[in-house]
């Protein structure tokens, strides 16, 4: 039952059984603190704790999809907490299973809740066999759910530009171009005003994130494969509107919808974000599993590049970015030294593309890899390190909450 401590709330667990159903249980801090880590150990199951709130557990994209089974501490009597509780199930029916966890549970409250299309109720405390209990009808509810909704889910590239020029859609759709050769990529072009991610791949598509826009609640996985425009490297591309639109024409529910549905079809989605900060812009980074900030050597880049990484940093999102010197001059001998620009940023620099402008220039004006144009040359083989670092880092499961 309830008792001593908590597991530490970024600790790996010491293996990854990737067959084994993923729960997480949402409590509140001090509901948290007094559950007894070490009898969570259930066979097939891999149980981690997020302290927080539903709102602050949907905020964490990579963790919604890591799990599986969700048990979430609500509080009935609190209205907007119940709303917010059956709003999220209702979302996710038949797709994440859920069950409400409350303390001082009654029948009555046990009625309201399973109302709301939750799979069960677990009361707080509970023991080990009440949790057992719990997250085996969580089970049993995925085992009778359609087979297309079993995926574990694609991992989302967020790439966003320090300021504008830096390379950012160039790097996104370049990067897209290489990962397509083996696995399903979607580069998404969020930017609504200035995006040209399909231009830069010489790509002319019928449809756009508008018609996803105006789809509403009919966006679905096969709408959104009716969008996005096949490239001849394999990867699909959802270009952004063919007309200027106001950058609140998107909103956070929208865009972490369409994520979503992105995730369950593609094995990565790549995300072109706009330069200006807007709510949704903030939500796209918080359902990527990695965001990828493009600045450059010279002093507005890396003045810019710190004030976004602040503000990065802020909410909460710094371990999940990477900074990448795009553009950068490399001497004749030796590496190139970026101890300066990590001083200044205070992070480091996780990848340095070549400068290479007449290459990578005639690969975008023929929407071809930069391989096309120029075999083995220096800033192809920087961005495929850039791409095999974030392979990397995006097949790792998703630490402990």
């Amino acid at each position: 039952m309830l008792g001593r401590t908590a597991p530490p709330p970024n600790a790996e667990p010491a293996t990854v059984d990737s067959t084994a159903l993923r729960v997480t249980i949402v409590l509140d801090p001090g509901t948290a603190a007094l559950l007894d880590a070490a009898r969570l150990s259930l066979p097939d199951t891999d149980v981690r704790v997020h302290r927080g709130t539903l709102s602050s557990f949907v905020a964490n994209g990579p963790s919604l999809r890591w799990t599986e089974v969700l048990i979430c501490q609500i509080s009935p009597e609190n209205p907007r907490d119940f709303e917010e509780f059956e709003r999220f199930v209702h979302e996710h029916v038949g797709r994440l299973p859920v069950v409400a966890a409350v303390r001082d549970l009654s029948v009555a409250v046990t009625r309201r809740v399973l109302r709301s299309e939750a799979i069960d109720v677990l009361p707080i405390p509970f023991t080990p066999d009440e949790l057992h209990q719990a997250i085996e009808t969580g089970r049993d509810a995925r085992a009778r759910a359609q087979p297309q909704q079993h995926s574990r889910g694609g991992r989302v590239v967020a790439f966003v530009g320090a300021l504008g020029g830096v390379g950012t859609t160039t790097l996104a759709t370049q990067s897209g171009m290489i990962w397509a050769e083996n696995k399903s990529i979607c580069l998404i072009d969020l930017d609504v005003q200035f995006g040209n991610a399909a231009l830069y791949l010489n790509l002319r598509p019928q449809l756009s994130l508008a018609e996803l826009i105006d789809a509403g609640d009919r966006l679905d996985i096969e709408f959104l494969r009716s969008v996005a425009a096949p490239h001849p490297s394999g990867m699909h591309v959802v270009a952004c509107p063919p007309d200027i639109m106001p950058l609140d024409a998107l909103t956070p529910e929208f865009v972490d919808r369409l994520l979503d549905v992105a995730a369950q079809t593609f094995d990565i989605v790549i995300v072109d974000l706009p330069g200006a900060w807007v709510n949704w812009s903030l939500s796209a980074m918080q359902k990527s599993d990695i965001v990828c900030m493009i600045a450059s050597l010279s002093v507005p880049g890396v003045h810019q590049a710190k004030r976004q990484l602040e503000l990065i940093d802020a909410n909460g999102l710094g371990e999940r970015t990477r900074v990448v010197l795009n553009r950068v001059t490399t001497p004749l001998f030796g590496k190139t030294d970026v101890s300066g620009t990590e001083t200044a940023l205070r992070r480091k620099v996780h990848s340095a593309i070549a400068n290479d402008y007449p290459t990578v220039s005639a690969a975008i004006d023929e929407g071809q890899t930069i391989s096309a144009i120029k075999l083995k040359s220096r800033v192809e083989k920087d961005v495929r390190a850039l791409v095999a670092t974030l392979a990397t880092l995006v097949s790792i499961e998703v630490a402990a909450l």
